[in-house]
């Protein structure tokens, strides 16, 4: 009876670190998704102000004369 027990145990047991192994790497795919995305926007933020700060400092410049 207890033979019979612990296999049950250990089948439960294996089924269930192959779900947790799946949500591991459902969860790390989708991190990397977003933190890419992250990255990329935040780049896209640093290009911009990159370009605002450009334009007005020829505005000043073209108001100054």
């Amino acid at each position: 009876m207890a033979n019979i027990e612990w296999e049950q145990r250990a089948k439960e047991r294996r089924l269930e670190n192959k779900r947790l192994k799946k949500k591991i790497k459902e969860l790390t795919t989708s991190r990397d998704f977003w933190k890419t995305k992250a990255m990329e926007r935040k780049a896209s933020l640093n290009e911009m102000n990159s370009k605002l700060a450009t334009v007005k400092k020829n505005l000043q410049q073209i108001i100054g004369l």
